[in-house]
């Protein structure tokens, strides 16, 4: 009764939270997911659906498939632009190798994240710079107020915006430029002088370079540093949707290959986990329901454990038959079985640790058992000696010739083990 009433009052509170959960208002989520099927501030769902008009008359495809196997079943246009926004460009060492075969082919592709993969970095000759500590030091100096600690001046400028702008004189924004939160365009490119074939088609407002483009081939490839500038919170306000459209208007009118990957798996990858947490009342219900369901284990088992009975060991009873079995043997007086008994054993060694054949003990034997054991070929006369007189005598063995054949054979025994 009182566990009906547990799992009762338990699976009440589980429901009562889901409710509550599921019916409260829904704050905003500023999770960086960057998917073309959400309306949260920073996804992408509204560049998405635009696309169709940045590029009139051509097949947009969300690809929800690593780059490398796109490219090894041929699964691309002719000609094609491969676009990828996302948070940190993940991309396998496999998936940039085949993005410079696909450049070369005269493709195009346009990169947008905060961060890159090492290998691409190094066959650019690029790093990834930051203004965080930079910017930081040298506003210090500049704009402090007067008796402003650097932790107070720490939490106002980190309140403070970046501007980006593009190069082209056309796309350009007289003035500031295009005005951001510092947090979305901290990141930068650093060239060095290495680097070859970069065209500067962006710049921060201590110009800083934030999109490159690099000629690869017959392809081109667009490099950009700053991947918010493309989510629904941009797009949406009037204003900073000209700077995203202005950098895609780079892009050829080709097919858009969108990659998906990145963010939402492979198609068809819908598992029950995987929905339960891309909402946190969810997520925060799968976890409450686990830690109850511990608990419940954890207090029923000890109420219910039992005392486990402990049980005797089996006792070893081999010394106390070898003993009974000695005493028989004994009190039987029959040496001539025993003698038997310890030849044949010496005989199965012999087989068995050396490899010969005991039917005939003869010359042959002799000479190979001396070879093989290392022992004087006189010590190996001594024993099959003693052996022939035993099985001479047969049934009528004196004590004093068993106990000299079982002292050799022991000798034997302990010399060549």
């Amino acid at each position: 009764m009182k566990h009906s009433k547990f799992l009762f009052f338990l699976l009440s509170i589980i429901v009562l939270f889901v409710a509550v959960e599921y019916f409260r208002p829904r704050p905003i989520d500023w999770t960086r997911t960057y998917r073309n099927d959400q309306q949260m501030p920073f996804a992408t769902q509204a560049l998405y659906d635009l696309l169709p008009g940045l590029f009139p008359k051509q097949p947009i495809h969300s690809v929800r498939l690593p780059f490398y196997n796109l490219w090894k079943e041929q699964q691309l246009a002719p000609r094609s632009t491969y676009l990828y926004i996302s948070e940190n460009c993940t991309l396998e060492d496999a998936d940039v190798k085949a993005l410079f075969a696909y450049l070369k082919r005269g493709n195009v592709v346009f990169l947008s994240a905060n961060g890159f993969p090492k290998l691409l970095l190094d066959s650019l000759h690029l790093k990834i710079g930051t203004n965080h500590l930079i910017d930081f030091n040298r506003a210090y100096q500049e704009q402090a107020q007067p008796d402003e600690d650097q932790q107070a001046f720490y939490n106002r400028f980190r309140l403070d915006t970046m501007a980006l702008n593009l190069t082209n004189p056309a796309f350009k924004r007289p003035g500031k430029g295009f005005v951001l939160e510092r947090e979305t365009a901290e990141n930068h490119l650093l060239t060095t002088e290495s680097t070859q074939n970069a065209t500067v088609l962006g710049v921060n407002q201590h110009g800083q370079y934030n999109f490159l483009k690099f000629n690869l081939g017959a392809g081109t490839l667009y490099l950009h540093s700053a991947p918010e500038v493309f989510t629904n919170y941009y797009l949406l306000q009037q204003g900073d949707a000209n700077y995203a459209f202005r950098a895609l208007s780079y892009l050829p009118n080709l097919p858009i290959l969108w990659d998906e990957y990145t963010e939402q798996g492979r198609e068809g990858e819908k598992s029950l986990f995987r929905f339960l947490f891309t909402s946190p009342s969810l997520t925060w219900a799968y976890y409450l329901t686990l830690a109850a369901l511990f608990l419940f284990v954890l207090f029923e088992s000890k109420r219910r454990q039992r005392v486990i009975p402990v049980l005797e060991p089996l006792r070893n009873s081999s010394l106390e038959f070898v003993e009974t079995v000695g005493q028989l043997y004994y009190h039987q007086a029959d040496h001539s079985v025993i003698a038997e008994k310890k030849i044949q054993h010496w005989l199965t060694y012999v087989r068995q640790r050396f490899g010969l054949k005991t039917t005939e003990l003869d010359e042959e034997f002799k000479e190979l058992l001396t070879a093989k054991s290392g022992l004087e070929r006189s010590e190996i006369d001594r024993l099959l000696g003693r052996i022939g007189q035993v099985q001479y005598f047969s049934g009528n063995l004196p004590e004093n010739q068993l106990v000299d054949l079982s002292n050799q054979i022991e000798q034997f025994y302990q010399r060549t083990q």
